[in-house]
């Protein structure tokens, strides 16, 4: 029985990421599929002010998302919703986001039911954002 409940353990575990939960009874594309809500952001290690904006994805199992940033500009509110794409590259442990015909490749650095941790460089700089999932 033990062995039963490993090996289905074992089986249905997802983890890719270095910081991924070790066991998971969802397949990262389940747990990829989710409303997210950026929570922190970091450039080259240090803590950037998000506060005043909200960014959102709401990422659907079909492939697609819809991204929403939600803010103020000299006091009047904006909001920008843009649809996009996602897909998982090289071996499920990045996922490429295509939001405008404008693809960036994240590296995922953790992927539970209710973290997300993308690391991306540009140039000398890495950009780190942690979202919160529903």
């Amino acid at each position: 029985m033990a062995i039963a409940l490993i090996t289905i353990l074992g089986s249905t575990s997802c983890k890719k990421g270095s910081d991924d939960p070790v066991v998971s009874l969802k397949t990262r594309k389940d747990r990829f599929t989710n409303t997210w809500t950026l929570t922190k952001y970091e450039k080259n290690g240090t803590t950037q002010d998000i506060s005043g904006s909200t960014y959102t994805y709401i990422v659907f199992n079909s492939g697609t998302l819809t991204q929403t940033i939600e803010g103020s500009i000299f006091g009047f509110p904006t909001k920008s919703v843009k649809d996009g794409n996602w897909e998982f590259v090289n071996d499920d442990e990045d996922v490429k986001i295509t939001i405008s015909n404008n693809p960036t490749i994240y590296n995922i650095q953790r992927l539970a039911s209710k973290e997300l941790w993308l690391k991306t460089s540009s140039g000398s700089d890495t950009y780190t954002y942690y979202f919160e999932g529903l």
